[in-house]
């Protein structure tokens, strides 16, 4: 064979292991952060992961027939991917942290496997964890409160942890583990809030009521005893983070009736979700979910149903 004919088969070779390699699969995501501005308060929707369920599993009540239309029409099949978001709020003066993420706990479960992402993507956005002054919880889930820790140590070495009397105080009476001894969240929690505590950085509230400036606890129970919602305002402008009061968008706006298993008090929390999608479409406020799609934020709409309006960049 020819050197020259050699040489061009050479080149054809390497070009084709070159293309090849260069089309390789990353089979990764971009960081999980969107930023938007209410008022002159700077909202950071951060993702701690996605976890696929089936829809059966969320609303058991909900009939084959429902979650088919329900799905199609969001352009979603079953199973799909649940968000867990978390929200930073830069008030300017503080640094404010609604809710943890997982802290990559209970890794196992398959309510939590692939979670875990909330400081790297914390990181991703410009921030550090020690820079964090003030953290909110909405409620006691795993999926909120776990990345309180890392091992036995404050993820956030520098902030005030901040919940509801009513929701914590089922694991701080020191009788607590005798009263409910087969009840693994008792330790899973204290383990979690003690660090804190310790320090003399756990401040518990009271229901409603302000907490910073620009923000304010609004007591939403039904998920949870205490489960809690916040709301942010600055310069006429107003965004509610919801927590848990919504965990299926495709059909929960549509039937706020629809319960959930994981809810303590399933009427209550019907009554609360009735009762936040009134006032948000009514009010015209932004809106922010731990389980809505990622970023999570958008409006609500009323019509002959409730409808979610997610923001665009």
């Amino acid at each position: 064979m020819k050197p020259q004919i050699i040489g061009t088969i050479a080149l054809f070779i390497a070009g084709v292991l070159l293309a090849s390699e260069s089309a390789s699969q990353t089979k990764l995501q971009a960081p999980g952060f969107y930023r938007l501005m209410v008022g002159a308060i700077e909202v950071t929707a951060l993702n701690d992961g996605v976890v696929s369920y089936r829809t059966a599993q969320i609303l058991p009540t909900a009939t084959p027939e429902q979650i088919t239309k329900s799905l199609y029409e969001a352009g979603l099949t079953d199973p799909w991917g649940m968000s867990y978001n978390a929200y930073l709020i830069n008030t300017g003066g503080k640094l404010v942290l609604i809710d943890t993420g997982t802290g990559g706990k209970l890794a196992d479960s398959p309510f939590f496997a692939g979670t875990g992402r909330l400081v790297a993507n914390l990181h991703a956005a410009g921030y550090q964890p020690e820079l964090i002054d003030e953290i909110y919880i909405t409620h006691l889930g795993p999926d909120h409160v776990g990345g309180l820790t890392k091992g036995k140590r404050r993820t956030f070495p520098n902030a005030i942890l901040r919940a509801a009397r009513s929701e914590v105080a089922v694991f701080l009476k020191p009788d607590a583990a005798q009263t409910n001894p087969k009840d693994w969240r008792i330790p899973f929690w204290r383990d979690l809030f003690q660090p804190y505590i310790n320090a003399g950085k756990f401040q518990p509230f009271d229901e409603d009521g302000p907490l910073a400036n620009g923000i304010r606890a609004v007591a939403t129970p039904g998920h949870t005893p205490g489960h809690t919602s916040y709301l942010i305002e600055s310069k006429g402008q107003k965004l509610l983070v919801l927590g848990d009061l919504i965990l299926v968008a495709a059909m929960q706006f549509a039937d706020p009736s629809l319960p959930t298993p994981f809810d303590a008090d399933q009427r209550g929390g019907i009554a609360q979700r009735h009762r936040v999608l009134e006032l948000a479409s009514r009010e015209d406020y932004l809106v922010a979910g731990a389980h809505l799609p990622f970023p999570g934020l958008g409006r609500v709409r009323a019509a002959a149903a409730y409808r979610w309006i997610p923001v665009h960049p």
